[in-house]
Parts: C-alpha cells; structure tokens; sequence
C-alpha cells in the first residue's frame, strides 16, 4: 500500500530545465500526434507510435532524438495497418497490435540496423473480448498480456485483463469489475524483473502477472485527497465537479502509473493541473511534483517509461507550444 494522499504535503514545482533531455527533431515529416505506445531499440533509439486524427505512424528516432524513417504505412496491404493500439518488442522483430472490435492482428517487422523487413502477420482468431492493450516479453515466454475493451452490457462480463498462450489460448483472467468502465491509459505496462504491471485510468489497485496467474500487487491509499465514490467512478459527475470546482487542487484521480525497479511513478490528476508522484518503495516515502516547462508553462505528460538499463523517463509538452515536437526527460533523478 503506498501513501498517496496529497494532504499535507507539498508540492515540488520542478523545471524541465533542470533535467537532462533528449530532443525529438521537428520537422515537417516528423510531426509527432497523440504518443499511443513506445519501444526502446538495441541501439538507445525510439520507436514511437504516433496517431493524429484518423492517421496511424510507426516513427523512428535515433539515441540523438533524429527522425530516421517511419516503418510501415497505414494501409490495407501486407505489412500495412489500419489502426495501432500496442506495439512490442521480441527479439529483433517488432509486433504492432491493430484491433478492429473482435478482429486482433499482430503486424510484424525484423527490425535491422539499415531499415526493417515485413514479415507475415498474426491473428488471434475469434476472441471473447476486444483488446486495448497487448504485450509480450521475453522474460515472460510463451505469453501474451492483454488489457480488454470494456463492455458495458448488463449481464456481460468483462475481465479488465488477460493473459493468452500463444495460441491464444486462455491462461487467466482477471475479472474484477471497474465501476467506471475500465478506462484505458496511455502507459499501458511496466517490466521488472520478469514481472508486468498493469494499470487502469481512474483504478487505485495496480496488478502484477509473472505470466501465470494475475494479482493484485499495488494499491494508492489516496486517504482525504481521494474523491467521493458518486464522482469518482461515474464520468458525468466528475465532469460536472470539475467543471463547478475549477479551482480544486486538493482531489486527486489516478491517471497513469509506471513502476521501476524501486519506485512508483504515477499521474495524478486535479480539476486544474496533472502531478507526478514519485514513491521510493524502499523508504515508503511519496513526493509530489508539478512539471514546468523550460518556458515557465505547467508542461503536458504525455508517456513515460523505462529503458533497457532500467532508467525512467518521461516524454513532455509544454502547454502553450506547438510547433516543435516533445522531448524525452531522465527522471532517474527524482
């Protein structure tokens, strides 16, 4: 159980500035949208799947943050995706999740340092339940880790997530039901040591699979600054709250959560700016920060993660800029 509650502590105001960055290139055919996923490659780079509107792109950068290529297009041919929801990393071949409802298809490129090859696809057959989020490591063999689509019928249940053999067989099912629905995030999971987390937008319980059996791993005690149940977990009273109490810095939502090796870095939300907490799980304490831009502008969160070497980063925006894309930020030191 981690302390998450905002009362009585205070409120780091930190300056991108003062961490160290790796910078995206701009440019007019490197444009960055809304961030869905990332992978680290072999050699320190990105691959960033990118949407902006109905436009779906695999981007890679190098270790320098240069635009290098996309991979693959949006398409109906072989190699070719309508959509991307996930994307991962086995070995040298990069899986891209494309679901359309029922209809799961795994892209697949062998990843080369001059470029990529296509290879053939995988499908899932006809499954249950939609998908939101897929991913398979190789520290987990054999596995697949799903987060599920929410249904929302009466009568129909829906597990929040999955873990499927290669075949897409069922392994376990969690099927603790989400009040609110089961909102996707945009960081869907961590890997440490041999161990995926998984987390949904708004859930203060944090789950943890070795590939075999799903539990319950972490849970945010967000105490006096959680908000009440009837706002919490129904989106039209939260809307409306947030609307009436412009000005709540005290309430807190849980929107994302990524976890290292030896601490919890997660978004919490108030009706007026987004708050990272930072939980060393080693002495329990939790520090709260709110992310400046280099420009002086509260900065927009918009995917962290963790590199093969373990350390954790964060992709920000500032607010009020357009024209330039985000940068990569080390985090290792909070």
């Amino acid at each position: 159980v981690i302390d998450a509650d905002l009362t009585g502590k205070e409120v780091i105001e930190l300056n991108l500035a003062d961490l160290e960055k790796t910078v995206l290139e701009y440019s007019e055919e490197s444009i960055i949208g809304d961030i869905k996923d990332l992978v680290c490659t072999d050699n320190g780079g990105y691959i960033i799947a990118s949407t902006t509107a109905n436009s779906h792109r695999l981007m890679q950068f190098d270790r320098d943050g240069r635009y290098i290529r996309d991979i693959g297009h949006q398409g109906r041919g072989p190699g070719e995706f309508l959509n991307i929801r996930s994307i991962f990393m086995l070995g040298d071949t990069l899986n891209v999740g494309s679901f359309q409802g029922f209809n799961h298809i795994l892209h697949r490129y062998i990843i080369t340092p001059d470029g990529y090859t296509v290879i053939p696809s995988s499908e899932s057959g006809d499954l249950r339940h939609g998908i939101i989020d897929i991913t398979a490591t190789s520290d987990i063999p054999n596995r697949y880790i799903v987060k599920h689509i929410w249904n929302g019928t009466p009568g129909w249940s829906t597990p929040l997530y999955g873990i499927y053999d290669r075949d897409w067989n069922v392994v376990d099912t969690s099927e603790v039901k989400y009040p609110a629905g089961g909102y996707s995030t945009a960081f869907p999971f961590s890997h440490v040591d041999g161990s995926i987390y998984m987390a949904f937008i708004g859930s203060d319980t944090i789950y943890r699979t070795d590939g075999e059996r799903i539990v319950p791993a972490i849970i945010y005690d967000l105490g006096r600054s959680d908000l009440p149940a009837d706002i919490k977990y129904n989106f039209a009273n939260r809307f409306e709250y947030n609307r009436s109490h412009p000005d709540d810095s005290t309430h807190l939502f849980h929107m994302c959560s990524m976890i290292s090796k030896d601490k919890v870095y997660a978004g919490m939300s108030t009706t007026n700016t987004m708050l990272l907490m930072v939980n060393d799980m080693r002495s329990g304490k939790s520090t709260f920060y709110r992310i400046m831009g280099e420009n002086g502008e509260i900065a927009d969160l918009l995917y962290m993660f963790c590199t093969p070497e373990g350390k954790p980063c964060g992709i920000f925006m500032p607010s009020d800029v357009s024209e330039q894309n985000p940068a990569v930020y080390d985090l290792s030191s909070l």
